[in-house]
């Protein structure tokens, strides 16, 4: 479900509440764009350890 697709409704209103539908409707895509950002993030992150560990310089190994 995406947010542009609720049916509009006010959550300060207490004389026409919000159906439980459209609470659902709401939690559900609260919940999608939550995972959406933290998907984004992590693979944000990924990318820069992986740039870190790639560009550390180990000292050459002698061989015994």
């Amino acid at each position: 479900m995406q947010l542009q697709s609720l049916q509009p409704f006010d959550l300060n209103d207490i004389i026409h509440e919000p159906s439980d539908e459209q609470l659902e409707d709401l939690m559900e895509a609260v919940a999608t764009a939550a995972r959406r950002h933290a998907q984004a993030a992590r693979a944000q992150l990924m990318l820069r350890l992986r740039a870190e560990i790639t560009a550390i310089k180990l000292p050459l190994q002698r061989e015994a």
